[in-house]
């Protein structure tokens, strides 16, 4: 059975900003996901280094959508609550861009070398050209007749000029004088079938320190520690095909179809935290430090077709495919620090709170207790 859930703009507009924001980050995928076509030691070069503010920033959202901070005034209230939370870090302007020169590439090359500065996905639009350093002859008229060009020449893949990299979640949660069990989640979302699909799914442990320590019971402010876990996963649905007429496919390949092809960005976040909390009447504000140990991995699986000179005639190009070409981790450890303003009037309450650590990041949080 599908559990994926399908949504239309009319069934959802309150999260329409999101999911927009999210199909502009990633309107240039296929644009990138393109450098398969050289091979794939080179399209993981290139993709890391485009993708490197969104995976910088679903491993900091992890860490951060987590704001419920408040403590029951009576000891035997046990309070459960929904809330939504909309946390988005502010991509940093040292990643905004990549030095293909950097990349080590091994089958491409910037064709201006004096041009080798590309864009990230929150970069602006320029791009430069990249060309295959593998050539393939062409007949001429003149001696020797024929010339060499690239097997493959692209455009570096665009930024969007969209430095924030947002996600919504939905939390439900258990609280009793500021202890906490805290479920997040956002079930499968598939905005369309050949566009962008959001899951998260996660898990947050509070602890109200006096409620261990009663000495601490008489202390100006409250002293929280939390920790938890949280996976993030977003799935690009992209459509990349051999579309040149001079092409030939390669005989000793089943090639296509290419119907199946997802780029998937899987993020782990584990924080731990430190949190003063001096609670005010109806406000609570609070001063966290924390270590986050996070984790990015992005594999492209499908078919895909790979372009290369024939070997037995130079005068053409062949398409050979691949399967499932490649994945790739890397981790974003990091500390971080914290500032936090909390608001809860009777059933209803709302947050918001600002991270310092790779990025900026901000949370904001609404709910209300059943």
């Amino acid at each position: 059975m599908n559990t994926e859930l399908k949504f239309t703009r009319k069934t959802v507009f309150p999260l329409i900003l999101v999911f927009f924001g999210y199909g502009q980050l990633f309107s240039q995928i296929s644009s990138v996901g393109n450098f398969i076509k050289g091979g794939k030691e080179d399209a993981v070069k290139i993709i890391s280094a485009y993708l490197l503010p969104v995976e910088k920033g679903m491993c900091f959202n992890g860490t951060n959508n987590d704001m419920i901070l408040f403590k029951s005034n009576a000891a035997s209230n046990l309070n459960f609550g929904l809330s939504f939370n909309l946390t988005a870090s502010l991509v940093s302007s040292d990643d905004y861009t990549y030095d293909v020169s950097d990349l080590n590439l091994t089958e491409f090359e910037a064709k201006d070398p004096n041009k080798t500065i590309a864009q990230t996905i929150s970069g602006n639009e320029s791009t430069i050209e990249l060309q295959t350093k593998d050539k393939y002859r062409v007949p001429s008229n003149t001696y020797p007749f024929y010339t060499e060009k690239p097997i493959l020449t692209l455009n570096s893949p665009k930024g969007k000029n969209n430095t924030t990299i947002p996600f919504p979640v939905l939390n439900m949660f258990l609280e009793k004088q500021g202890n906490l069990l805290n479920i997040k989640m956002l079930p499968p979302l598939k905005i369309s079938s050949k566009s962008l699909g959001l899951f998260n799914i996660g898990i947050n442990l509070q602890h109200n320190l006096e409620t261990s320590l009663r000495f601490m019971s008489d202390f100006w402010l409250d002293i929280y520690i939390s920790g938890g876990y949280n996976y993030n996963r977003i799935t690009y649905y992209i459509d990349i095909k051999p579309n040149e007429n001079s092409l030939t496919f390669s005989p000793t390949s089943d090639n296509g179809p290419y119907d199946n092809q997802e780029l998937r960005i899987h993020t782990v976040s584990i924080p731990f935290r430190l949190i003063l909390v001096k609670q005010l009447q109806n406000f609570s504000f609070a001063l966290g430090s924390g270590y986050n140990i996070t984790n990015s991995k992005v594999d492209m699986v499908g078919k895909y077709p790979i372009y290369s000179t024939d070997p037995t005639n130079n005068f053409q190009v062949i398409v050979e495919d691949i399967e499932d070409p490649f994945q790739y981790t890397r981790d974003f450890n990091r500390i971080s620090l914290d500032f936090g303003v909390y608001y809860k009037h009777k059933k209803f309450f709302t947050g918001i709170k600002y991270t310092y650590s790779y990025y900026k990041n901000i949370d904001l949080s609404l709910g209300f207790l059943l």
